[in-house]
Parts: structure tokens; C-alpha cells; sequence
């Protein structure tokens, strides 16, 4: 969906588009629908994998980040235009990521991946949290990196996507589709995988080299030896970024 706003246009995820254009009777019940057929099947399915909480802490945070995803759709309908969503699922799964980041500094038990080099492009990967000051620059850097990822072979891709990681090991690619850089239907496309089947473990992102190589019908092996590739390459592409 494309909606004019000045001389710009903006895109908003299709799944957003009946809560905009309901009459405000059926306002609640569309809201209601996208929360409980959209958002918290993906913010379950991210808790479910945090072995590190307990039932009553998974239940607070996805109280949570289902309180400010409903104010964040409802500022969304009644302002009509501005900030777009265009891929739904892929923000609510980088607000939940955000959340449990929080609740792991307050208990001061989130760890650094040390696994990456200082050469690694990746290793920047910007922390998705909000930052309006550093918004820009975020963007500019994602949208560099996923153009040198775009022009990978699509094994090397799909190795180095499916198990990309942020410093906390959350799923990065993540980032792609909540800033706007790419939807989850062109990350899939990059790796080779149709739509449907890239959503489907989309959830259980970022994956072991086990599952990937039984993904892509390789050796686990393989899986490290692509990735390896596809680091080294974009490490010389993004030398001089």
C-alpha cells in the first residue's frame, strides 16, 4: 500500500491496511484480529526460545510488547500518514527482541558475542533498539550492507542470513525489514527460499549450522565454509564504507 504524504510516498504492510481504512465501530475488533493472528504468534514463538525465563516473565513481557504495539497501531491509524510499517510481523518481532534485551540488562545478564572480528561488517550491526539520533546513519549503513549481501550467491546468502547474529545473539536480520531496507518476501528471495517457507521458520531465526545445512541440502561443513566466503567477501566490499 502506498499512500501519498507531501512529494513523498511511503508503504505500509498490506496486514495494516484494514485497521486504517475501518470505520471506528470496527476499529477495535480489526486491532484485536492483528494482535492475536499476527503479533503474538511471533512474540510467543521468540519467548518460547528464552530458555532463561520463566512462565510468569514470559507472560510479563509479552504483556508488555503487546501494550506498546497496540499504542503504536492506534498513533498509526489516527495520524493516517508518517512513519510506515512495512513489514508487520518482522517490527513486532524486533520490538519483542528489544524488550528481552531490556529485561537482560536489568538483570544484568546479557553477554557479548566474542566470536566476531574487529574486520567483520557485521560486528556493526546497530542495535535495533530506537535511537532517533541515530537513525540516519543506521540506515544508510544497513541499506550498503544488504545491496553487498543482495550481489552473494544465494548459498553463501542463505549461510551467512539464516544464522546471523546481533552482539546479544538475537536475530539480526531482523533489523532489515523493521527500518525499512528489505521485506522478509526480498530477504527470501536473496537466499533462494520461497516466501512461505522463509516465513515459516522465520521464528527460529537465527538458526544452527545443523539446520541450515539441512536446509540448503549440504554438510554442516559447507554451511561454515559459505559463511566464511560470504564474510570475507562483504569484509572487502565494505572495506572502504
Amino acid at each position: 500500500m502506498k499512500l501519498l504524504d507531501g512529494p513523498e510516498t511511503w508503504q505500509l504492510d498490506p496486514l495494516l491496511e484494514p485497521l486504517l481504512r475501518a470505520p471506528e465501530a470496527e476499529a477495535q475488533r480489526v486491532l484485536g484480529d492483528l494482535i492475536t493472528l499476527h503479533a503474538r504468534p511471533v512474540i510467543q514463538g521468540i519467548l518460547r526460545r528464552r530458555r532463561s525465563f520463566s512462565s510468569p516473565e514470559g507472560s510479563d513481557l509479552e504483556g508488555e510488547v503487546v501494550l506498546h504495539l497496540i499504542e503504536r497501531l492506534r498513533r498509526l491509524r489516527l495520524g493516517g500518514v508518517g512513519e510506515s510499517i512495512r513489514d508487520f510481523r518482522g517490527y513486532v518481532a524486533v520490538m519483542t527482541y528489544n524488550a528481552v534485551s531490556e529485561h537482560l540488562k536489568k538483570r544484568g545478564t546479557e553477554r557479548l558475542d566474542a566470536g566476531q572480528g574487529e574486520e567483520d561488517p557485521l560486528v556493526r550491526l546497530p542495535d535495533p533498539a530506537p535511537d532517533a539520533a541515530a537513525v540516519l546513519e543506521r540506515r544508510t549503513y544497513l541499506s550498503h550492507l544488504w545491496e553487498e549481501i543482495r550481489q552473494l550467491p544465494e548459498r553463501q546468502a542463505a549461510a551467512l542470513i539464516l544464522n546471523l547474529r546481533d552482539g546479544q545473539r538475537r536475530n539480526a536480520v531482523a533489523l532489515l525489514p523493521l527500518t525499512g531496507v528489505a521485506t522478509m518476501r526480498e530477504i527470501a528471495l536473496a537466499i533462494g527460499m520461497p516466501a512461505e517457507r522463509f516465513a515459516a521458520i522465520w521464528n527460529r531465526l537465527p538458526l544452527e549450522d545443523a539446520a541450515i545445512a539441512e536446509l540448503l541440502g549440504v554438510t554442516r561443513q559447507q554451511v561454515i565454509n559459505l559463511r566464511k566466503s560470504a564474510r570475507e567477501r562483504l569484509a572487502r566490499r565494505m572495506r572502504s564504507h
